[in-house]
């Protein structure tokens, strides 16, 4: 493997006829991915400008032995998209957050079976207006983990807006039924202000008090335009029965920052799948003030390492994680993640955490940059079939093959790294 920061060139490069804001590739079709456009219009008179704000949803397939691109198809919509993510457990499901405070959902179709040329196709489900005033848009969309409600039959998910508050919509029935979905709680901030990405996440508490039941402590992380990291942590399904009232679990505590850590708005928050230290999650969180960070959630807040990408770091995704045995009692585990760095590109990164006897030491390494894109990169995937498996063992070199985009010059590119 290298040591220095792989450059990496673009295989491919194709042009949207409207910027892209997000994109995620179909777990349940892996050639295929979707993005979301935003394209904001204004119309002059003489006495004021109006805008408008539209979008929509393309499905485009990638062939990973030619590298091309090839638009499948496009759906129009009359209002621009923030954000895309597909259900984690119904993958062919994927919804998104709207500039109208709507949020949509939508079912990705594989094509028949039994007609080889029949092309997979998007189709919409239902939407939802989740904010009472629509032009208060939905910044980010977040779906619940296994077992995050109370109710283990309840799915749902939680969605931010521009004027600082967070929702969470849920369900006991199927998530196509517009109709059950309601919305369970409602999180408002102290001052009027973007919040720009929420995570959930459950937990098993690090006291080992009822061990075996895994998952039952569901967490909540927010980040806003300030540079604040609110924590809300509810009271965890051992303690609770389940209520078909109540299926959002009281909360149990919640605490905010105030931007100790973080000199710019905090924009995207990953869990890391390490357990709880003195009672509280490891992050890792990205930032406008160009930092990746591993961070420790605790009421004050404590950066653990952090790393500057040269870029504002806005979308993080953990692409896997790896556990390696090293000498001496020494052990290793590394994390693979893929970083959308507004004006800076795309870079491939490694957090690893340490640990020989008490002590834990955490570190970032930059493995790839991507820099062809020439405005606000907003929006990167990996196609999947390349994807090194996590895995309990140090594995071999393995390429990388990624989709990323950038939104004023509507540019996608299809490029290559080793890790």
């Amino acid at each position: 493997m290298p040591n220095t920061v792989q450059q990496p060139k673009s295989a491919t490069t194709v042009f949207l006829d409207q910027p892209p804001s997000c994109l995620e590739f179909c777990p349940d079709i892996p050639n295929h991915f979707v993005v979301g456009t935003y394209l904001l219009s204004e119309t002059k008179s003489e006495s004021e400008i109006q805008q408008t704000k539209k979008g929509s949803v393309q499905l485009w397939k990638l062939d990973p032995a030619t590298n091309d691109l090839s638009l499948v198809q496009r759906v129009p919509l009359p209002y621009a998209v923030f954000d895309l993510h597909f259900h984690p457990r119904n993958r062919s499901q994927f919804a998104i957050a709207s500039s109208t405070g709507c949020v949509a959902l939508f079912n990705v179709n594989s094509g028949f079976a039994n007609d080889a040329s029949s092309q997979p196709n998007i189709e919409q489900i239902w939407t939802k207006q989740v904010h009472d005033d629509p032009s208060i848009p939905a910044l980010f969309l977040a779906w619940t983990p296994q077992n995050w409600f109370s109710n283990p039959s309840a799915d749902g998910f939680a969605v931010t807006f521009s004027d600082s508050r967070t929702s969470v919509f849920g369900t006991v029935e199927d998530i196509t039924e517009e109709a059950g979905l309601d919305e369970w709680g409602s999180f408002e901030a102290k001052q009027m202000i973007e919040v720009w990405f929420v995570a959930l996440a459950a937990m098993t508490p690090s006291s080992g008090e009822n061990e075996g039941k895994e998952n039952n402590v569901p967490f909540m992380y927010t980040g806003n335009d300030f540079g604040s990291l609110h924590t809300r942590r509810f009271v965890s399904h051992a303690e609770k029965e389940v209520d078909e009232e109540e299926p959002l679990a009281p909360l149990l505590l919640e605490h905010d920052d105030r931007a100790r850590h973080h000199t710019a708005g905090v924009t995207a928050i990953l869990t890391l799948p390490v357990p709880l230290v003195d009672d509280a999650p490891i992050l890792l969180t990205g930032s406008y003030d160009e930092s990746l960070r591993v961070y420790h959630a605790t009421r004050r807040g404590e950066v653990l390492v952090e790393e500057g990408l040269g870029g504002g770091v806005w979308r993080l995704q953990l692409l896997n994680s790896t556990n390696v045995a090293g000498l001496n009692g020494i052990q290793e585990q590394h994390f693979l993640v893929l970083a959308s760095c507004m004006h800076g590109g795309t870079r491939v990164v490694r957090v690893t955490l340490k640990q020989e006897d008490q002590n834990s030491e955490w570190s970032i390494r930059v493995l790839a940059e991507f820099t062809e894109h020439e405005s606000m990169n907003y929006a990167s995937d990996v196609w999947k079939g390349s994807l090194p498996e996590a895995s309990s063992e140090s594995q071999g070199p393995s390429e990388l093959l990624c989709v990323s985009s950038s939104f004023y010059d509507r540019r996608v590119c299809v490029w290559k790294a080793t890790v």
